[in-house]
């Protein structure tokens, strides 16, 4: 009884999670477009280099809204990293922050990739619909 509780309120958060995941692509495509039509205005009015930053702002900030839905999609460690990576390198590249906090960002960024390189090694993983397991997991439960 409580096994069958758990995996229905496992498949409802899933649901919830894609249901999320489509609102939040539906706003991406909806600003996507909008971004377009505010590059183009900027070219015709050529209002300056503050309008470059603006764009960089909303591109990236876009870039992390369709990284997230991959991350609500598919949950890796990989793709949380990739959220994360995306999250630092906007507040680098936009963000104007004081040189130590700039620091703090590239070391961030630095120790995400040393993670992803290091810790997270992909050949020693299996996709699964549950997720990622272990290679030699699923030969153990298929043996059983």
């Amino acid at each position: 009884m409580r096994k069958k509780l758990q995996d229905q309120m496992f498949e409802i958060s899933y649901i919830i999670e894609l249901f999320i995941s489509l609102i939040v692509g539906v706003t991406v495509v909806i600003l996507a477009a909008r971004m377009v039509i505010d590059i183009a205005t900027t070219l015709i009015y050529n209002q300056g280099i503050s309008s470059l930053v603006i764009i960089l702002d909303n591109a990236i900030t876009l870039a992390i809204g369709a990284e997230l839905i991959k991350m609500l999609c598919k949950h890796t460690p990989e793709t949380i990293i990739e959220v994360l990576a995306f999250a630092l390198a906007r507040q680098l590249i936009v963000g104007h922050v004081a040189s130590w906090e700039s620091l703090i960002t590239v070391v961030a960024i630095a120790v995400l990739f040393a993670v992803r390189r290091f810790l997270l090694k992909r050949h020693d993983m299996v996709e699964t619909p549950d997720g990622l397991i272990e290679a030699g997991e699923t030969e153990k439960s298929d043996g059983e």
